[in-house]
């Protein structure tokens, strides 16, 4: 391979390259969405890259590098580039080789480009990242070797498991969904999946696309899987913010819900789960490029999400269960515990603070000023509300309820009179 392409062969590269581009932009011109164009004419064209080798088709992702590379630097952007590696060894030497395969054996959990750059700072005759795998590969210490090293070298049981009993282990956690074109909006909106998934039966006892990952949505997934599938005896979750929090933790204390967490690295505990989005990205949201099944809204996609949920997957054959998942579920139904009927679930997802009541009978929330009863000044009383939208704030002092605390309207209290001077405000 020669480390600068001739003028002849390059400039015959950009035109084979070029006549790619500008079928991309008769397609888009219909108009046709850029991925699906770029799928067209990757299916259809050949091209290649050395008028001395032969043809081949084109990737996927080639194509759309070719594209973008366009569309910042026209067609002088097509030509081929040389080596960035020009006049740097490729070969390993065998002390070279020796060093690096012991400090991989060493650290299978840090990527091979972290350790390359370590290295290369002590060693600047050090080969190309290039070489540095070709070398592992001869090992047998490719990605997936090194992976089953980090999984030996790790604590506790890496093999598979499965909870016995339907609703004895919940599974949660988020993953990117899909873009929205929102009218209003100049750039498409990303949303996120909240997905609670039963361990024995793989039934999704909740699922919905939010426009963020946050305390909030997970906790309106939790208490809609919590009305429609009962309680479960632990939920399993990783260590984001909004399963490790004070609020979540109480929560499921006080449901009688065990709270497990993954360990860091450890995303082969959580493999069911990423399992099912799997599917669902190749099967629910690829559905979604063609024309008439775009989401038009948030509503608009989860309803679809429903339907497929509800649909397709759920009564599907899953290979790993045997059978349907809403078979399984249902077979297992007599060992459900079942929310009490009259417990108020909206409350128990209510958070709590403590605060001293003011002289003036008041108490700050959120910053937020509140009246409650008079006869509270002076003392620490709980606030039990719902910290989303604080439409009801209640008033506790040990163990009896003082009703509700009532938001204070400044205006109003600046028309009734004052005791002393009356000219005196209360800020």
């Amino acid at each position: 391979m020669t480390t600068t392409p001739s003028s002849d062969r390059a400039e015959a590269v950009a035109l084979a390259r070029f006549a790619l581009i500008s079928k991309l932009q008769e397609l888009l011109r219909r108009p046709m969405p850029l991925r699906l164009a770029l799928e067209t004419v990757a299916a259809a064209s050949k091209v290649s890259s050395d008028p001395a080798e032969g043809i081949g088709p084109v990737a996927l992702r080639t194509l759309e590098d070719w594209w973008y590379a366009y569309q910042h630097g026209g067609f002088a952007a097509l030509r081929p580039k040389t080596r960035s590696d020009r006049g740097v060894p490729r070969t390993l030497t065998p002390e070279q080789e020796q060093f690096i395969l012991t400090q991989v054996r060493i650290h299978p959990a840090i990527p091979i480009k972290v350790l390359h750059r370590l290295w290369r700072q002590q060693d600047p005759k050090l080969p190309a990242l290039s070489a540095i795998y070709r070398a592992l590969q001869r090992h047998d210490l490719g990605h997936r070797s090194r992976r089953n090293l980090l999984r030996q070298s790790v604590s506790g049981p890496t093999k598979a498991f499965e909870a016995p009993v339907v609703n004895d282990l919940w599974m949660a956690d988020f993953s990117p969904g899909p873009f929205l074109h929102l009218p209003g909006h100049k750039k498409a909106v990303p949303t996120h999946l909240c997905v609670l998934l039963d361990d024995h039966s793989r039934v999704v006892v909740h699922a919905a696309y939010y426009f963020q990952a946050n305390t909030r949505c997970f906790h309106q997934s939790f208490k809609e899987a919590l009305r429609r599938r009962g309680l479960p005896r632990k939920l399993y979750t990783d260590q984001g913010g909004p399963f490790t929090n004070d609020h979540t933790r109480l929560i499921c204390a006080n449901l009688g819900i065990r709270l497990l967490h993954a360990k860091p690295y450890h995303a082969w505990s959580k493999g069911k789960i990423e399992r099912f989005f799997g599917t669902l990205q190749r099967d629910f949201e690829v559905s979604l490029r063609l024309p008439d099944q775009v989401p038009a809204s948030l509503e608009e996609l989860n309803a679809k999400l429903a339907d497929w949920i509800a649909g397709v997957y759920h009564p599907r054959h899953h290979e790993g269960i045997a059978m349907s998942p809403h078979e399984r579920f249902t077979r297992g139904s007599a060992h459900l515990r079942l929310l009490d009927p009259h417990q108020n679930l909206d409350r128990l997802f209510y958070a709590q603070k403590t605060r001293v009541v003011r002289k003036d009978g008041t108490v700050r929330l959120e910053s937020r000023l509140y009246e409650v009863d008079l006869a509270l000044r002076g003392l620490e009383v709980r606030l039990c509300f719902d910290p989303w939208t604080f439409a009801r704030v209640e008033v506790d002092y040990r163990g009896q309820s003082f009703g509700l605390a009532r938001l204070v309207d400044r205006h109003l209290n600046s028309r009734l009179p004052r005791k002393g001077n009356d000219h005196e405000t209360s800020h």
